[in-house]
């Protein structure tokens, strides 16, 4: 997914930005969020005892620094619109192409995907993003306690929070394999293997992340439907449950591999 910069540029981000996409359905239809790069790092675990943790997401500094509000595009009264505020608050604006809105699953990954971008973009403009190299042994340790953590909070938190939170981790994945981040690849997965111990194996977890990884020219669309798939399992919307599943058999079917 491709991030284009309406206002401001790519090589001077201002750490403040309007995200928005056009209905794939209705091109004069515009969703909007807005995203918030803190000049400031956050350690989380200060301010918010654990048992609320589901609440808020992931423990994770990183994830803190950089947000969008709300985490899925709402619809605004148009690109004007956007274009007046930016204006008056001299943000940035940043294009992320044409969803469907109803499909709230990939909204929240092409969502995540450009807050993703952006801060990554913005750290490295300010000088505020780290050496790559392998990380010292008490980072490794803190990162195996944040893990320990975290699979306290998915045990505590609903199938809908679950899904929620794997759409990030997915769009967090999608961003690494897109970067050849191997840490962040590593790092991820490991936290998506956590969610999924959470939720019932006919999710098909590991085919999603198969597909996210998958260099084949129908992974992209096979990883979102998968990602759907979940949804209307937890919904339990058995009709659109069909659907989808015709469409990976489809999409399995006519790999790469077998062209």
């Amino acid at each position: 997914m491709s991030v284009e910069y309406h206002r401001g540029e790519w090589a001077r981000p201002k750490g403040h930005a309007f995200i928005y996409m056009r209905n794939s359905l209705d091109h004069n239809e515009v969703w909007a969020t807005y995203v918030v790069v803190l000049p400031i790092t956050v350690d989380l675990s200060k301010y918010v005892p654990p048992f609320l943790m589901n609440q808020i997401g992931e423990m994770d500094e990183k994830d803190l620094s950089a947000f969008a509000f709300p985490p899925a595009p709402e619809q605004v009264s148009g690109y004007d619109a956007i274009e007046r505020m930016a204006e008056m608050r001299d943000d940035d604006i940043l294009f992320i192409g044409t969803q469907n809105p109803s499909d709230v699953a990939g909204a929240l990954g092409r969502v995540s995907e450009a807050v993703q971008s952006y801060s990554e973009q913005y750290a490295q403009i300010t000088g505020s993003s780290t050496e790559g190299g392998e990380a010292p042994i008490i980072e490794q340790e803190e990162e195996a306690e944040g893990l320990a953590v975290s699979d306290v909070i998915y045990g505590l938190m609903s199938d809908s929070d679950k899904l929620s939170e794997l759409s990030k981790l997915i769009g967090r994945l999608r961003f690494a394999v897109d970067g050849s981040d191997d840490r962040l690849i590593t790092e991820t997965e490991s936290e998506i293997t956590l969610v999924a111990n959470h939720l019932p194996q006919s999710h098909n977890i590991p085919q999603l992340v198969e597909a996210v990884k998958s260099n084949d020219s129908r992974s992209a669309e096979l990883a979102d439907v998968y990602l759907q798939r979940s949804y209307h399992l937890v919904h339990e919307d058995y009709a659109k449950l069909t659907a989808i599943e015709g469409r990976i058999k489809e999409l399995e079917g006519g790999s790469v591999k077998d062209e």
